[in-house]
C-alpha cells in the first residue's frame, strides 16, 4: 500500500536551522487549504488503483491548523481516495501550540500519532534553536495528549548542539523515555544552507560540535535506546516495537507516495515529481486548474536500484528476496566482496534473508555507500 502526505508551510517563527519550506505570514492559509483540496480531487482519478494506509500531515506546524481544516481535509481524502480502515495517521506537533482542548479535538479525528517537535527539554537549547516552547512545555503537551486518549507519540530531539554536553544530551534521552513515548528520532545539528544558522557560522557567531564529540553522542544514543527496548530501525529513529513509523517506512523502503501542497514530494508509478516551493504559486497553479509541478522526473532500473540499496541500508536493511524479484539481481553475486567484509568487521549482519547494517555500521553509514554500494 501506498502513503499520503500533506504540507502544511505554516509556522509561528521560523527556527534558525530549519531548511524545510515554511512561513510565518498565515494569511493565505485559507486559499491554501482550498487548494489543497482541489489538488487532492485533482488526483483520484490517476489514483483510483492505489490503496492507502498511512497519511501524514508534516510542515511547517500543522498543528496550527483548526479541527475543522482537518476535518475539511479528512472528508476529502476519504471521499476521493481509497484509505485501509487500519491507517497510521500522524500530524507534526509543535508544544508551543497545542493545549488539552485541541488534543481532545484532534483525537475526534482519525488522527492516532502525534510527532512533537520537542527538539530539546533544556531552556538554553531551545532558545538558541529560537523554539516557542519551553521545556516545560514540552512535557505538559506530552502528558495532555496521553490524557486526551494518544498512545503513539513521537519526539524529534537534536544533538550536538554548540556547547552541548554529552551529560546534557543524555538528561534529554532520559527525559524522553520517563515520558513513556513510543517513538524517539534523534538527529545531529545540521548547518544546512539557506537558513540562519549557516549565516551565523559564516560569520563566526556559531562552532559546530567537534566531528569527534558528535560521533560519541550517536554512539551514546544508539546504545541508551537498545537499553531501554527500543528498536533502532533507520539511522535517527527508535521505537518501541510495533511503533515503527509506518508513514516514513515507506520512504525508506522505496514504497509509493503521493504528496499535496506546496514543496511537497510524491513518487509513484516510477515517477517522481516535487511541486512548486512557494505557497503564493502554488496556490495560483491550483486554482488555474495546472499542475504545481516544480520538476518531474522518472526514476529508471538503474536509479530506483541505487535508491533501493540506500534507503535501504540507512533503516531495515536490504530484502535479498526484493532485489531478485524486482531488479533480477543475486545480491550475492553481484555484493559477495563487500557483504562478507562488512560482516567480518561487524558493520552489517544477515538475518532471515535481509542483509542490514548493524549499529556501527550506521555510524559510518554514507562511508559504506560511497565505498561498497
Amino acid at each position: 500500500m501506498a502513503g499520503i502526505y500533506l504540507h502544511i508551510p505554516y509556522c509561528n517563527t521560523k527556527c534558525i536551522y530549519c531548511d524545510f519550506y515554511s512561513i510565518t505570514n498565515h494569511s493565505t492559509k485559507v486559499d491554501m487549504i482550498d487548494c489543497l483540496i482541489k489538488e487532492i480531487e485533482s488526483k483520484a482519478i490517476e489514483l483510483k488503483d492505489k490503496k492507502f494506509d498511512t497519511i501524514f500531515f508534516g510542515g511547517g506546524t500543522p498543528s496550527l491548523l483548526l479541527p475543522s481544516d482537518l476535518n475539511k481535509l479528512f472528508n476529502v481524502l476519504y471521499s476521493n481516495l481509497n484509505i485501509s480502515s487500519d491507517s497510521e495517521i500522524s500530524i507534526e506537533a509543535n508544544p508551543g501550540t497545542m493545549n488539552r482542548k485541541k488534543l481532545e479535538s484532534f483525537k475526534e479525528l482519525p488522527i492516532n500519532r502525534i510527532s512533537f517537535g520537542v527538539q530539546s527539554f533544556n531552556n538554553a537549547d531551545l532558545k538558541f534553536l529560537t523554539r516557542i516552547h519551553s521545556g516545560r512545555q514540552a512535557i505538559d503537551s506530552i502528558k495532555e495528549a496521553q490524557d486526551a486518549g494518544f498512545n503513539n507519540i513521537n519526539l524529534d530531539l537534536i544533538f550536538a548542539l554548540p556547547g552541548q554536553s554529552l551529560k546534557g544530551w543524555e538528561k534529554n534521552l532520559e527525559t524522553a523515555v520517563k515520558l513513556n513515548t513510543q517513538h524517539v528520532s534523534a538527529y545531529s545539528l545540521i548547518f544546512e544552507e539557506g537558513t540562519p544558522l549557516i549565516k551565523l557560522y559564516k560569520l563566526g557567531k556559531v562552532r559546530p560540535a567537534d566531528e569527534e564529540k558528535e560521533r560519541k553522542m550517536y554512539d551514546f544514543t544508539m546504545a541508551f535506546f537498545e537499553e531501554y527496548g527500543f528498536n533502532h530501525y533507520e539511522i535517527s529513529n527508535y521505537a518501541k516495537p510495533g511503533y515503527e513509523c509506518r508513514h516514513n517506512l515507506k520512504y525508506w523502503m522505496h514504497k509509493e507516495y503521493i504528496s499535496f501542497g506546496p514543496s511537497a514530494a510524491s513518487y509513484i508509478n516510477d515517477y517522481r515529481w516535487v511541486n512548486v516551493r512557494d505557497v503564493n504559486e502554488y496556490i495560483k497553479r491550483i486554482k488555474s486548474g495546472t499542475m504545481a509541478y516544480d520538476f518531474i522526473e522518472y526514476i529508471d532500473y538503474d536509479k530506483s536500484i541505487d535508491e533501493y540499496i540506500m534507503l535501504g541500508l540507512r533503516s531495515t536493511g536490504i530484502d535479498i528476496n526484493i532485489l531478485r524479484e524486482r531488479y533480477k539481481i543475486d545480491f550475492f553475486s553481484k555484493y559477495k566482496s563487500a557483504a562478507e567484509l562488512l560482516i567480518k568487521n561487524n558493520l552489517a549482519e544477515l538475518k532471515a534473508d535481509t542483509f542490514y547494517l548493524t549499529s556501527k555500521g550506521y555510524a559510518v553509514c554514507d562511508e559504506i555507500l560511497a565505498t561498497y554500494f
